[in-house]
């Protein structure tokens, strides 16, 4: 047996057993999608069913579309991701709607719950890990709101992004 896997198993489970959350909860299941403060959410990760689906938060949903191998994200890291996004369309096959923008070979890097995406990225991305890639279904109030983003988000676009969660880096 390699030396360094009972150390990295112990480790992993570490970051794992900081994302448990007891049977049948979330950790957004007292707070509303406008009334959510990320400074004051426990990080509790809520457990994907067997399609991956999750309920992240009222107005936010996630979908596990690779399994990641790497630790958890949590408040304060800087995450490396690939990111795509589509306007949401609940009449296509697949959700999307019209594509806005991807990262291409640029990295997208943010630090989480420093409000410097928004709050469904700081709602949908903690308990992701390293490797892994998820879709988030977002509503327009955990997005760009009533304000939209130029002509690419119109007001109260919900969205779907696929993001790609690259690498964590602790925040010192």
């Amino acid at each position: 047996m390699n030396k360094y896997f009972v150390p990295v198993m112990i480790v992993a489970a570490m970051a794992l057993s900081a994302c448990n959350t007891p049977e049948g909860e979330s950790a957004a299941a007292n707070h509303s999608a406008a009334d959510t403060d990320i400074a004051t959410v426990k990080l509790d990760c809520p457990i994907a069913d067997e399609s991956g689906n999750i309920d992240v938060a009222p107005g936010l949903s996630a979908r596990i579309v690779k399994s990641g191998y790497g630790r958890a994200a949590v408040k304060g890291d800087y995450a490396d991701t690939n990111v795509w996004l589509w306007q949401f369309d609940e009449t296509a096959a697949d959700r999307r709607g019209q594509f806005v923008w991807e990262s291409g070979a640029n990295i997208f890097q943010f630090q989480l719950g420093a409000g410097q995406v928004i709050k469904g990225w700081d709602l949908g991305v903690p308990c992701m890990l390293e490797g892994e890639t998820r879709e988030l279904v977002v509503a327009s109030d955990l997005a760009y709101g009533a304000a939209g983003r130029g002509s690419a988000i119109p007001p109260n676009t919900p969205l779907i992004f696929t993001i790609e969660l690259l690498k964590l880096t602790a925040a010192e």
